[in-house]
């Protein structure tokens, strides 16, 4: 297998790259001892807005993604994705 550092390997759709990443959310919050409370009151995004991005009803845009993790000393990045094989 040929290791390129200029792409993270990909081989999943959107529908499970979104469930990936609802699972990842929850798991940070949870490692990070955050509530769901706790997490909207640093980030000033509603409790109700985080409740739907953890039950997979909402995908949060860019702008809360920043205002929600920001706060807390994350941010999120753009890599590139090398196609499944």
């Amino acid at each position: 297998m040929d290791y390129d550092a200029n792409y993270i390997d990909n081989s999943f759709d959107a529908d499970e790259l979104n469930k990936m990443f609802v699972k990842e959310f929850i798991r940070f919050r949870k490692e990070n001892n955050l509530t769901q409370d706790l997490f909207a009151k640093f980030s000033n995004v509603s409790r109700t807005k985080i409740a739907r991005i953890e039950n997979g009803s909402s995908s949060p845009s860019v702008l809360s993604l920043l205002k929600i993790l920001g706060p807390i000393g994350y941010t999120i990045k753009i890599e590139k994705v090398k196609k499944g094989r």
